[in-house]
């Protein structure tokens, strides 16, 4: 519809300038519009999409629609006082559990995924922590 158009409209504006491709297009709006566009990382294309990863248009929009969607739902599921959930959140979230999963950080995917609140870490404090992390990227 409408929404979609204007979305990809967007991403499409910054693709103009000189080597910003879908990527990086939505990094640089996730930053102006949390909450409306995920940041395309492979880890987010990789939990999201099912075909081969790529950074196309089509698939950012396939990935973004589900971040949406999985904030949605997570907001509806939300209680009083917790953080509101926008699709770069979601994108964030994703991020840092397959990073952790990759690392074999089974410390903090288990403090994570505890039932109770003893030693649990919020997932701001699991955002900042894997923020504060140096990343390499593959090739």
């Amino acid at each position: 519809g409408e929404y979609t158009k204007q979305l990809s409209s967007a991403i499409n504006h910054l693709c103009e300038l000189k080597g910003v491709g879908p990527a990086t297009a939505s990094a640089v709006l996730c930053q102006y519009r949390p909450d409306i566009f995920a940041f395309m990382d492979d880890e987010v294309i990789e939990c999201l999409y099912d075909g081969k990863r790529g950074y196309t248009l089509k698939i950012y929009m396939g990935v973004n629609d589900r971040c949406q969607e999985i904030s949605a739902e997570l907001n509806e599921a939300r209680k009083n006082g917790e953080d509101e959930w926008t699709p770069c959140r979601v994108g964030k979230a994703l991020w840092t559990l397959a990073t952790m999963s990759a690392t074999n950080d089974d410390n903090g995917l288990s403090a994570i995924f505890e039932d109770g609140d003893d030693g649990a870490r919020s997932m701001e404090e699991n955002e900042k922590s894997s923020n504060s992390r140096k990343r390499v990227k593959k090739g």
